[in-house]
């Protein structure tokens, strides 16, 4: 499948992992978390209560790696997802990924598959961790309530 857009990109990530087709199994997700120095694309929760955030870019993954090395901070792993094709061809420069301690990850229109393994990290700011998880919280509270919110908050569960 060739992604149109980012947001297309992003839409289809969330989707394979609400329905749990990631290594990771079921995730909830929260999409554009600003945490004010920047907005994580993805942010999303495992079971056992494993922060990991993912950018998601169409072909820049230069700068997605930064910007998942900055999610370091309060994820305790972080990845980069490319379009399947892009991602296969950007696998060579592993050395940069292990640079920044982020992985890689493939996604097509009914998979996402980890490249390069993200290295775990333990956050540097502990009180951003807490706010990301009360923020989840909070978000699927609401959404179990029926109460919705906007588009930057949507949290799914699956």
């Amino acid at each position: 499948m060739v992604f149109e857009t980012e947001a297309q990109l992003v839409q289809t990530l969330v989707a394979i992992m609400n329905e749990g087709r990631t290594p990771w199994g079921c995730l909830q997700t929260l999409t554009e978390w600003d945490y004010r120095t920047g907005v994580t694309d993805v942010l999303a929760r495992t079971p056992h209560g494993e922060l990991i955030a993912y950018e998601a870019k169409l072909t820049n993954w230069r700068r997605a790696c930064y910007q998942a090395y900055r999610n370091t901070t309060f994820a305790a792993r972080a990845y980069v997802v490319l379009p399947e094709d892009v991602a296969t061809r950007v696998q060579s420069y592993g050395e940069t990924f292990a640079r920044y301690g982020v992985g890689l990850c493939a996604c097509s229109a009914r998979s996402l598959s980890v490249l390069i393994e993200a290295r775990p990290t333990q956050p540097l700011m502990e009180w951003l961790t807490n706010r990301a998880h009360t923020t989840l919280d909070r978000t699927l509270n609401a959404n179990s309530n029926g109460l919705g919110g906007s588009r930057r908050s949507r949290l799914q569960a699956a």
